[in-house]
């Protein structure tokens, strides 16, 4: 089958709140790699060259392509992808998969050998994935109905789902870049246990006396600091700095956790800090399901959501299936989910200016040595102005 362009679909993003409000569902890190990353994996396995349309909200279409730090592309791999608000001016033979499917590489390989121009696949009243001709003119639709691929309902289901899809998809970054550990710095006092899945190490440091489990990842510029306990399903993205333990959680660009501490089952945005004996609870007493925003997620294991520009404050506690708002500032005792660009002691909050958290992004930047980014900031500004007129679902 040929098509000449892919298009990604985002699907109830506001199940991703707080995350979708500063990134595309598209963008959002699972299983060591951004979503697209993972198509743009498969496409490379099977020899494509097709034109990547990422179809957004408007200000995340304006400001993310001049943001997003990729690890495809630090490691020089040649693509194309462009972020629109609108599906109206794509035309041509087009692969249309929407951000509900789970992007597993084996079974995109099985639809894609059993899906032509023409059929669509669901699960009951959601689109997963399906071909068109040509998007002026399309015609009645084939439909399979199928609910037993994996599918992402909300953030949640990227931790669900995180580990298992990088066990599955690693085989193929593997093969792509043609070794587990590419330059990277391995201490001969730190433990490399692959026994439930490869430890892929890029441009990375692991110090002497840690102890890293796999499946994990470990992206460009992340170091792994001495007796760190790193399990199965952790994905440091990109410049990231850890220490303590950490399970199952996806830390994206920028982010750290150098001191002792715990993180399960979380997902970590970008530009985030978690202070010194900070601890995330991934199980309740009662060992029951954990409600996410109300919603049953159907875990007895979920941690924290912590959106964009995060600092959480030494010794704080932030209870399961909770989140903390982008440009937030947290310290103390978190049982109720934190709004967007909110100072908080323990749960007594206030709103942050805007300015300051600017000022706060620009001295954590230089922290890292690393350079402020205008359009990050204009992000800053979007993002504060969205999430006034966005409440929470």
């Amino acid at each position: 089958m040929q098509f000449d362009n892919v298009i990604i679909i985002e699907d109830r993003y506001r199940n991703y709140y707080p995350i979708s409000i500063s990134t595309p569902l598209s963008d959002i890190v699972i299983g060591g790699l951004r979503y697209y990353e993972h198509i743009v994996l498969w496409l490379m396995s099977l020899g494509y060259d097709a034109n990547i349309y990422v179809i957004t909200r408007n200000y995340l279409a304006k400001y993310w392509r001049g943001i997003a730090e990729s690890l495809l592309t630090r490691l020089n791999m040649k693509y194309s992808i462009r972020y629109l608000d609108s599906i109206e001016d794509i035309n041509g033979p087009s692969l249309i998969i929407h951000t509900s499917l789970v992007p597993q590489i084996d079974t995109l390989n099985k639809i894609l050998r059993n899906v032509s121009a023409g059929i669509e696949v669901r699960c009951d009243d959601r689109v997963l994935i399906n071909v068109v001709n040509d998007r002026g003119n399309e015609t009645d639709r084939d439909v399979i109905n199928n609910c037993d691929l994996l599918m992402n309902n909300g953030i949640w289901s990227v931790i669900k789902w995180n580990t298992e899809l990088l066990r599955s998809n690693s085989k193929y970054l593997i093969k792509l870049l043609g070794s587990k550990n590419l330059d990277s710095d391995i201490s001969s006092n730190a433990i490399i246990d692959e026994r439930a899945g490869d430890v892929i190490t890029i441009n990375s440091t692991v110090e002497p006396l840690s102890y890293v489990k796999g499946p994990s990842l470990l992206g460009p510029g992340s170091r792994v600091l001495p007796h760190a306990y790193i399990r199965e399903g952790t994905v440091l993205y990109m410049n990231n700095a850890v220490g303590g333990e950490i399970k199952n959680s996806i830390m994206d660009v920028n982010s750290l956790k150098e001191h002792f501490s715990y993180l399960g089952d979380s997902y970590v945005s970008r530009w985030v800090n978690i202070g010194a004996g900070s601890v995330t609870s991934n199980l309740k007493n009662t060992i029951g399901d954990i409600r996410y925003m109300g919603i049953d997620t159907g875990m007895i294991k979920l941690g924290s959501i912590i959106g964009d520009w995060v600092k959480v404050g030494i010794n704080t506690s932030i209870m399961s299936g909770k989140y903390i708002g982008q440009g937030s500032s947290v310290i103390g005792f978190v049982r109720n989910n934190i709004p967007p660009f909110n100072m908080c002691i323990n749960n007594d909050c206030e709103r942050f200016r805007i300015d300051k958290v600017i000022e706060v992004y620009r001295r954590f930047v230089e922290l890292r040595r690393s350079s402020v980014n205008e359009m990050e900031i204009s992000l800053i500004k979007a993002v504060y102005d969205a999430s006034l007129h966005e409440p929470p679902p």
